[in-house]
């Protein structure tokens, strides 16, 4: 008999896991993918909320409203948008577990670490997401604004 393929031990116990390995890569590379394109769509809903809220701002900081109260106005609502998502993927998630428990292994589909893991990540990229319109909209003249108007 000749030995027809010679493979060290470490090889032939990785052998198995190759497809999933590479089903998990996957999902986190589409995972990466949506949260880079959500917080893309984030800061653009944000820099246009900006741009049509500029008289208002204006206004708010020609009566004494610091530069930290707008920022902090912005991300607010920018923070309500990314709550008001959480909560429903997290319905939706809860709601998808028996698809989800056919692709684990030996793992829990409702996992709270997991699922708080993901809210802190989508909520840390919202908020990065939205500090460039903060910064802009904090960073406004009241006189040119106004005198726009």
């Amino acid at each position: 008999m000749r030995v027809t393929r010679v493979a060290s031990f470490a090889d032939h116990m990785r052998a198995p896991l190759a497809w999933p390995w590479f089903n998990a890569l996957l999902f986190g590379v589409f995972a990466a993918s949506a949260l880079l394109l959500s917080a893309i769509g984030l800061n653009g809903v944000m820099a246009a909320s900006v741009r049509l809220r500029l008289p208002e701002i204006g206004v708010r900081l020609a009566l004494g409203a610091t530069a930290s109260d707008v920022r902090w106005l912005v991300l607010g609502e920018g923070l309500r948008l990314v709550l008001a998502g959480a909560v429903a993927g997290l319905v939706m998630a809860i709601g998808t577990t028996r698809v989800l428990r056919s692709l684990l292994f030996e793992t829990e589909a409702l996992e709270p670490a997991t699922l708080l893991v993901a809210v802190v990540v989508l909520i840390v990229a919202a908020l990065l997401a939205t500090y460039l319109p903060a910064r802009r909209a904090a960073k406004v003249d009241p006189l040119t604004v106004l005198r726009a108007e």
